[in-house]
C-alpha cells in the first residue's frame, strides 16, 4: 500500500520574495508618517495664524498711539500759541580783562616797587624800567658791602703805630720815635660817610622805583612813548603822547 503524501503547501512569501507582514508594516509606517506630516502642517498653520493676529494687534496699537501723540502735540501747540517763545539758551562768554584797567592799583604798584625795586614795573609790563631799578639796587648793595668792609678795616688799624728808631741799652731796646699808620681818624670818618652815602642811594632807589610804578599805574591807559636820543652835550629825552 502506497503512502499518501500531501502536496507541499504554498510558501508564505509571494512571488517577489516579500512577506505579507513586512508589507503591512511598511504601509503602517507610511500612514503614520503621513499623519505626522499632516499634524505638523496643521500646527504650523495655527502658529502662523496666531502670529498674523498678533502682528495686526500690534499694528493697531501703534496706530492708536501715534494718533494720540499727534493729538497731544496739536493741543500743546494750540495752547502755546498765546505764550511767548522761550528765549534761546545764552552762551557764557569769558570776559577778558580790559586793557584800560591796570593789573595793579597805583597804591599796590608803589608798595611793590618800594619793597622790591622793579617788581611793580614788571607787573605793569615795563620790563626795561624794572631791570634798570633792579640793576641799580644790586650795584648799590654791592657798594654798601664794600664800603662797610673798608670802614671796618680803617677802624681796626686806626690805633696802630710803628716805632721809627730804637735805643739799645739794657736788657731791651727802647723805641725813640713813633710813626703813625695811614688809617687815621679822618680816614675812618670819610669811609663812614661813604657807607652812609650808599645806604642813602639804596633808599632813594626804593622810593624812586615806587614813585615810577605809581605814575605808570596812573598813566596806564595813556599811550605815552619815552625815548632818549644822544646829542652833542649829553642825552635828549623826548616824550610822545598820542591823543
Amino acid at each position: 500500500m502506497s503512502a499518501w503524501r500531501s502536496k507541499p503547501s504554498r510558501s508564505f512569501r509571494d512571488v517577489d520574495g516579500v512577506a505579507p507582514i513586512e508589507i503591512g508594516a511598511a504601509v503602517y509606517s507610511l500612514a503614520m508618517t503621513s499623519l505626522a506630516v499632516h499634524r505638523c502642517a496643521a500646527q504650523a498653520r495655527r502658529w502662523s495664524a496666531r502670529a498674523a493676529s498678533a502682528a495686526r494687534t500690534l499694528t493697531v496699537c501703534a496706530c492708536a498711539l501715534a494718533g494720540a501723540t499727534r493729538a497731544a502735540a496739536a493741543q500743546a501747540a494750540a495752547a502755546d500759541t498765546t505764550k511767548a517763545p522761550p528765549p534761546p539758551p545764552s552762551k557764557v562768554v569769558a570776559q577778558r580783562p580790559s586793557r584800560l584797567a591796570p593789573p595793579l592799583s597805583p597804591k599796590q604798584a608803589f608798595l611793590y616797587s618800594a619793597l622790591i625795586p622793579g617788581y611793580g614795573q614788571a607787573k605793569l609790563d615795563r620790563g626795561s624800567s624794572g631791570a634798570l631799578f633792579a640793576s641799580v639796587e644790586m650795584a648799590a648793595f654791592a657798594m654798601v658791602r664794600r664800603s662797610m668792609s673798608d670802614l671796618a678795616e680803617a677802624r681796626r688799624y686806626r690805633l696802630d703805630t710803628i716805632p721809627s728808631d730804637f735805643t739799645v741799652g739794657g736788657a731791651k731796646p727802647t723805641p725813640t720815635g713813633i710813626v703813625t699808620g695811614r688809617y687815621s681818624s679822618a680816614l675812618v670818618k670819610t669811609r663812614r660817610l661813604h657807607v652812609e652815602d650808599w645806604i642813602a642811594a639804596v633808599a632813594f632807589n626804593h622810593l624812586f622805583s615806587g614813585a615810577d610804578a605809581f605814575v605808570a599805574a596812573q598813566l596806564w591807559d595813556v599811550p605815552v612813548s619815552l625815548s632818549a636820543v644822544p646829542v652833542r652835550d649829553g642825552l635828549l629825552f623826548a616824550v610822545a603822547v598820542r591823543w
